[in-house]
């Protein structure tokens, strides 16, 4: 599965959902994505990730339920045999990566730079308190949805139009204020819904390091799409 926090959901949304970067609208959206759900995760690291020191381990890439492995600019992937190395090595621990280090994708400075994305492999999932066994890593609880046109109608305008709707909510991608505007919004919006929740769930500081975790990088990357 993957996720995000506040700033990487927006970023992701604002260039890949409903935009195609500097493309224009994307009409349809893509996948379909009209929600955001929101998670009350719980983690807890292997013996095998915290010799390490670490709590989370890479974040690999998800389509449509498969593993993919690191994917870098141009849909480069390091495939699922990235994924199934460190599986076993580690356990099916959570993943992150912070868009302040640049790797592996997005590369490039963004207008969310608080952004973390996050990956949560089916396999370690379980119920209740994880125990930190290879396959019990991460559990979840419903923590509330906002949907894309709630949020798009906070903002009337004719910038972004999809199936007879249009929106300015999206304009200024590119710009730190105008993405932290949205984020805030899109916070906002959630407490506004469920105020017995807090506004925002404060996501876990992402602690991953490439170097220990890939002391070696021998995966080839390829597109998988190509």
């Amino acid at each position: 599965i993957n996720t995000a926090n506040m700033d990487g959901l927006i970023w992701y949304l604002m260039n890949e959902v409903v935009t195609n970067y500097s493309k224009g609208s994307r009409c349809p959206r893509k996948f379909g994505i009209s929600e955001i759900h929101r998670m009350r995760v719980r983690s807890r690291a292997t013996p095998e990730l915290a010799a390490e020191g670490m709590s989370f381990g890479a974040r690999f890439a998800y389509d449509f339920g498969e593993c993919m492995g690191r994917c870098f600019p141009d849909n480069m992937c390091t495939s699922n045999d990235d994924c199934d190395f460190h599986y076993r090595k580690y356990g099916f621990v959570p993943g992150c990566n912070r868009f302040t280090d640049k790797w592996p994708f997005p590369n490039l400075d963004t207008a969310t730079p608080g952004g973390i994305w996050y990956s949560l492999p089916l396999s370690g999932r379980c119920e209740g308190v994880p125990t930190g066994a290879k396959d019990c890593t991460w559990s979840f609880e419903d923590a509330g949805v906002i949907s894309l046109l709630e949020l798009e109608s906070l903002s009337h305008g004719s910038d972004n139009c999809c199936h007879g709707h249009c929106t300015n909510f999206w304009v200024d991608q590119y710009k730190v204020g105008a993405a932290g505007w949205k984020v805030n919004q899109a916070l906002d919006l959630f407490h506004k819904k469920y105020p017995s929740m807090p506004r925002d769930l404060e996501p876990a500081p992402c602690d991953f390091n490439r170097v220990k975790w890939y002391a070696q990088d021998t995966w080839q990357r390829r597109d998988p799409w190509g």
